[in-house]
């Protein structure tokens, strides 16, 4: 499996990801401000193929704004978590950025436990709220590596004074992803960490209280 962050030129955006096994998934779709050559981009990288998922970890509209212009061209499964995937269906205003979200009924839940077979990569979902009532985070054993949305990032973790942000979810979020041997992180904004992901979770539980 390769794993492709996608950039954006918009600087808000969130990061999204391309996973790329026997399938393929996108993990977030940014703001959806400036499409097209986000677009060209992952086609080019999928090559002739299919996007098979889009994943995203939370409903709000830099992680999720994309959806509008991505599934029509991508025909793509969405699959999001149950505490979050209700809000994307049924779009509306976004109290962050006050925009309005184009809704997405094709929105399915997925929950705690379920993998999503890639081939040889299966990713673990974990739910994980606390910066929103239904934030996923996805966790692939083989290579180590977590997929965290705006739960936890390479030296911060996500807000919680935003409309369905609990600081007492988010640090029960942590304490469980504190359980998992976490080598690479890919967080939704923010670097990439290669090595000691761990750290980020560890540091991200001091930020919290811990």
């Amino acid at each position: 499996m390769t794993i492709q962050q996608i950039g954006s030129f918009v600087p808000y955006d969130s990061n999204m990801y391309l996973l790329i096994g026997e399938k393929t998934m996108l993990i977030d779709t940014g703001s959806g401000t400036v499409s097209a050559p986000i677009i060209g981009y992952i086609d080019e990288l999928l090559n002739g193929r299919k996007l098979d998922y889009i994943v995203l970890t939370h409903h709000h509209y830099d992680h999720t704004g994309g959806l509008k212009d991505l599934v029509p061209v991508f025909k793509s499964e969405v699959l999001a978590g149950p505490g979050d995937a209700h809000k994307i269906r049924m779009g509306g205003p976004d109290g962050i950025f006050g925009v309005d979200v184009t809704p997405c009924p094709e929105v399915r839940v997925i929950a705690e436990g379920l993998k999503i077979d890639l081939g040889e990569h299966l990713l673990e979902v974990i739910e994980t709220p606390g910066h929103t009532e239904g934030g996923i985070s996805l966790y692939d054993h083989k290579t180590r590596s977590l997929f965290s949305g705006d739960t936890v990032f390479a030296d911060g973790i996500g807000r919680t004074d935003f409309e369905g942000g609990d600081t007492e979810q988010l640090r029960e979020s942590l304490r469980k992803l504190k359980k998992y041997d976490i080598l690479n992180l890919y967080s939704g904004h923010g670097p990439v960490i290669e090595g000691k992901g761990n750290d980020s979770i560890i540091r991200g539980l001091r930020y919290i209280g811990e």
